[in-house]
């Protein structure tokens, strides 16, 4: 298995300076990831992935006032950095609100769309905007037991093994405090639901139907009906959480 870890430089703007590493083989996948913006939550899926993949997985800023053009333009940058037109672009919850916007800012460089639990627009209003207002004015320090009580929750949802959960808990605790209020402050923004029937890539949709988080098998199915090439395969007894539980093996998915 090839293994690469870069540095994106020249093909981004300097105030971005995350790495993304690079494994396996074969046509190229980019990870797109949720709010913990590590890249680090998809070791579950990787895994058989990198068998027929070369899988990309990267941290999202975490500093400044970055928006939906900049993260898309960091991802664009990838691809470029890599020497590829186009890849299998694959975003969860936030991560696929990332995916949804890049491809419609790069249509051109989406071989196939893979949106896991997420939605074009957030519908608990008032939630997200508590969200908002928590994550910007605590200490995050003080985030961390609710956070916990949350992600401990889902990880039982989806029945997420020890080891596991140990990797989950090591990877969130280096979530900075400033990219997670600022991406929360993106999903407050974000409506582009009128915006899906121009996405003409292939989609696939995953969604959970015991997503606590988001109405996942609503969103899903209500995405793919106004995109013309896409389907939805809905999992039975998994949570938002589901790329870390053993019900969905993407890479299974992708060879239906």
């Amino acid at each position: 298995m090839a293994s690469q870890a870069s540095t994106i430089t020249d093909s981004i703007p300097a105030t971005c300076s995350q790495q993304y590493r690079v494994e396996g083989s074969g046509p190229l996948i980019v990870y797109v990831a949720g709010l913990d913006g590590t890249g680090q939550l998809f070791f579950k899926q990787s895994s058989l992935l990198e068998l027929a993949h070369r899988v990309v997985t990267f941290r999202s800023r975490d500093t400044g006032p970055f928006t939906y053009d900049d993260l898309t333009d960091d991802l664009a940058a990838i691809l470029r950095d890599l020497g590829e037109s186009k890849a299998i672009i694959l975003g969860e919850s936030f991560g696929g609100t990332v995916a949804l916007n890049f491809a419609l800012r790069y249509p051109q460089m989406v071989e196939r769309l893979v949106v896991v639990n997420s939605f074009p627009r957030f519908r608990g209003r008032l939630r997200i905007r508590v969200a908002v207002a928590l994550a910007s004015g605590l200490p995050f320090r003080l985030l961390w037991p609710f956070r916990r009580l949350a992600s401990a929750f889902g990880l039982f949802i989806d029945r997420v093994n020890r080891e596991d959960r140990r990797l989950f808990w090591k990877a969130i605790r280096k979530v900075g405090g400033e990219g997670y209020a600022r991406r929360l402050q993106l999903i407050a923004e974000l409506d582009i639901e009128h915006r899906l029937s121009e996405i003409q890539a292939p989609a696939l949709f995953i969604a959970g139907d015991r997503d606590l988080l988001v109405a996942s098998r609503k969103e899903a199915l209500a995405m793919a009906a106004r995109m013309p090439n896409s389907r939805v395969k809905v999992i039975k007894g998994a949570g938002h959480a589901c790329l870390l539980g053993s019900r969905v093996r993407v890479a299974d998915l992708l060879e239906q």
